[in-house]
């Protein structure tokens, strides 16, 4: 009984709330005298206990003299605990990261992300914090849909622009209001040096390949990079105005020049 205790409170209950829910499912329904007999939770607590119980769905209560308190399928009770223990701990990890995210803004202008959870974290903080205008050059079509939803959530309030330098290929997630182009050459400095040695596949450097996938562009002063070294995924975040600035005025400049894709919903 000890083990099982510890574990409903593991997962929301205080000690009190998971000895009177367990007293009810082992007895099946009782008052508030069995209940005290089966939990050794006080007698005048189980009243409390119990309504507030009653109050989250986990028991209901036929009423006379006595009360009659009866327990809701263990399965449910436990399926609404662990559905708010998981928003609890998302939403915990989500206020750290912020936290984490001014931290390092204050001490460093450039940091580098790891691990799919807190790269897509970073990029939906990027995305929530635009006030003016969102860029992406998109150079994995097939990851698209894990950013799809922060894309068209940006572009219900702001402009956003998806550069797609691989051209027309099929993306099947809808990007909102998000305005859709390919890039053209504008300059033989562009095509040589960029769009063929860092667009056009991947990157080698010291013995280490790169591939580029993602550059999202919040105005003009948050840049995040996100790519692949010798296969893993990494990302790397920089607000140093000199950098954010001169990239975020080239995309500018790939856009000018670039064919505008219609579409529903931002499909091609």
């Amino acid at each position: 009984m000890d083990g099982l205790i510890r574990n409903l409170m593991t997962l929301g209950l205080t000690e009190y709330e998971a000895r009177v829910y367990a007293a009810l499912v082992g007895i099946g329904e009782g008052s508030a005298r069995q209940i005290h007999e089966a939990s050794n939770v006080p007698r005048p607590r189980v009243y409390d206990i119990a309504e507030g119980l009653a109050g989250r769905g986990f028991i209901t209560i036929r009423r006379g003299n006595p009360h009659v308190y009866i327990p809701v399928e263990p399965a449910v009770v436990i399926h609404h605990l662990k559905s708010a223990a998981d928003a609890a701990a998302t939403a915990a990890v989500q206020g750290l990261d912020a936290l984490s995210l001014d931290a390092r803004s204050k001490n460093s202008p450039i940091w580098y992300v790891q691990g799919e959870w807190s790269i897509r974290r970073h990029a939906e903080s990027l995305a929530v914090g635009v006030t003016r205008d969102l860029a992406v050059v998109c150079l994995d079509y097939t990851q698209i849909g894990e950013f799809a939803r922060l894309i068209a959530d940006a572009s219900r309030d702001h402009p956003v622009s998806v550069l797609l330098p691989n051209g027309k290929r099929g993306i099947r997630k809808p990007l909102g209001n998000a305005s859709l182009h390919v890039p053209r050459p504008f300059c033989a400095f562009f095509q040589e040096n960029i769009f063929e040695r860092i667009y056009c596949g991947p990157l080698s450097v010291d013995g280490s390949t790169f591939l580029l996938e993602y550059i999202f562009i919040a105005d003009d002063r948050v840049c995040m990079i996100i790519y692949r070294q010798d296969g893993v995924r990494n990302a790397v975040v920089i607000t140093l105005p000199f950098i954010t600035c001169v990239q975020r005025q080239f995309v500018n400049r790939m856009i000018a020049s670039a064919e505008r894709i219609e579409g529903p919903d931002g499909g091609l």
